[in-house]
């Protein structure tokens, strides 16, 4: 059961996927999952250091605005490849700073695909269950006959 728990669970994370948004664009509502990747980098706190030589920031919108966008910062990552954890620390972008915008969307056809792989292996394992157990109820029908 925990095994296919953690199937569902792999196959529905795979039901989402990030469609770039123009950056110009008014930006999408709050709490929409973001990744930024910026013109050139930039230095920015998080948590408690500055990580030089940001590059892309990944988080929730929490405001955006013609001028800026305020992502509440999952992780960055910097110029050197390196990425560290954003801890929910608000990092402010300008709008001309911003390359590309994307956000996070949920795919219609890999969901449909992981619902039916879902149902279908659900379907199976019932099956599997009642021909294991019988199909037959066991009981019921006349008794044999006496010697």
């Amino acid at each position: 059961m925990r095994a296919l728990i953690g199937v569902l669970l792999v196959g529905c994370g795979g039901c989402f996927s990030y469609v770039r948004l123009d950056p110009s664009a008014p930006a999408p509502k709050r709490s929409t999952d973001v990744v930024a990747r910026l013109v050139a980098p930039t230095d920015f706190p998080a948590g408690q250091v500055t990580v030089h030589g940001v590059i892309e920031v990944a988080g929730l919108l929490a405001y955006g605005d013609g001028d800026s966008l305020v992502i509440a910062a999952r992780h960055v990552s910097a110029a050197d490849g390196d990425s560290y954890a954003g801890y929910g620390g608000l990092i402010t972008i300008l709008r001309p700073n911003v390359a590309t915008l994307e956000a996070k969307r949920a795919s219609a056809w890999k969901t449909g695909i992981a619902l039916g792989t879902g149902g279908a292996m659900f379907i199976a394992g019932m099956l599997g269950v009642r021909q294991l157990l019988g199909s037959g109820s066991g009981g019921g029908g006349k008794p044999p006959p006496l010697p």
